[in-house]
């Protein structure tokens, strides 16, 4: 499955490939064209089949439409947007979806979805569906950037997630950390929730890596994580505590 990405922002184009490498791990991406030049001259003289096309509307030197007025009528197009402005305007190019930013592996995922019956032929539509069924589930691993290249990591290898600023940042086991472009918000809703916990505002914990449960002298409730280069103090959120205690306890009494 070749999937042709128009996108100028470079953080977006990361972001929509890790989605991809989640939703669709076999797939073959193209990109990213950041400009409608760069589109028209793809387009012109393109020598592989596309299947798919993920395009922003706004490019460095104007609109996608521009681009995709050279493009194969039959290709379907998810249209990328921080606005709703050129919605009716996209219908008139194969529009598959129209999805507003931030996009989320959730909505990215259900709009091509979308495109099942128009992707593939009628032999492979049952394994398409049950592949997109599979990829579904829980996230599995993150990819990062490091300054060798691009990192996959296991979610297996996470000690927990923190939210600082506005950013979250991934910890891992020996104490390294990962900014993983999303809100810890977004984060909660693609993690297993019988295997991690939002306890409050700024910490998703996993059940692997809780030792104990403290109360200090003023009623607050602290978890302690098993034993690591550093342990963070997380306080369980008072409207956290009985969930926490029945995730804690109900987890335990099946294992």
């Amino acid at each position: 499955m070749n999937i042709l990405i128009l996108e100028d922002d470079i953080f977006v184009y990361h972001q929509l490939c890790e989605m991809l490498d989640t939703i669709v791990p076999d797939a073959n991406i193209i990109g990213p064209l950041s400009t409608v030049k760069r589109g028209k001259i793809f387009f012109t003289a393109r020598r592989e089949w596309i299947d798919l096309i993920i395009a922003d509307i706004q490019l460095k030197d104007g609109l996608c439409f521009e681009a995709l007025n050279k493009a194969p009528d039959d290709v379907p197009v998810i249209f990328i947007s921080d606005t709703e402005d050129y919605a009716m305007h996209a219908f008139g190019y194969n529009s598959l979806s129209y999805l507003l930013k931030p996009i989320t592996e959730e909505t990215l995922c259900g709009a091509i979805r979308k495109s099942c019956t128009r992707l593939i032929t009628d032999i492979d539509r049952l394994e398409w569906k049950s592949l997109v069924k599979e990829q579904m589930g829980y996230r599995k691993h993150f990819t990062v950037n490091t300054f060798s290249g691009e990192r996959v990591i296991a979610i297996e290898e996470v000690r927990y997630f923190v939210s600082e600023g506005k950013n979250t940042y991934m910890v891992l086991h020996d104490s390294t950390s990962f900014e993983i472009g999303m809100s810890l918000t977004d984060t909660a809703k693609q993690l297993d929730p019988h295997r991690f916990m939002r306890v409050n505002r700024k910490y998703i914990v996993p059940i692997s890596e809780i030792d104990t449960l403290e109360r200090d002298i003023n009623g607050k409730e602290k978890l302690l994580l098993k034993e690591g280069v550093r342990n963070p103090i997380i306080i369980i959120s008072r409207d956290k505590k009985n969930i926490v205690h029945k995730w804690i306890n109900g987890v335990h009494t099946t294992q």
